[in-house]
């Protein structure tokens, strides 16, 4: 029942706790906003890449989520709810990320 429990609130908590974490931690820490990169740069930033703060605050909430989850190990119960709870939301929380970055850095409407 922990599993299963664990396993749906990670996919919850990546789906819609993840992305509203990263968007309040960019508004509310001025974290600068890279901007648009033309139409086939997806292997090079070129001279401006994105600020190093952009990515600690897609990273950050992650980490946090994983490492709270690792805290629970040594107690058996917490950790049979915990670890499929990360389990679960990294796959999900790299998707948004992964969504959500591309559209950001180089979606540009022609």
């Amino acid at each position: 029942m922990r599993i299963s429990l664990g396993v749906i609130a990670g996919l919850l908590l990546g789906i819609f706790g993840y992305l509203p974490t990263v968007m309040l931690w960019q508004h509310f820490g001025d974290v600068p906003q890279p901007r648009v990169y033309p139409h086939g740069s997806f292997t090079s930033f070129g001279p401006d890449p994105p600020p190093g703060a952009y990515w600690v605050s897609w990273a950050a909430p992650a980490v946090v989520v994983v490492a709270c989850g690792l805290m629970t190990v040594p107690w058996r119960p917490a950790r049979q709810f915990a670890l499929p709870l990360v389990g679960a939301f990294l796959p999900m929380a790299a998707m948004v990320a992964w969504f959500m970055i591309g559209m950001e850095l180089f979606f540009t409407p022609d």
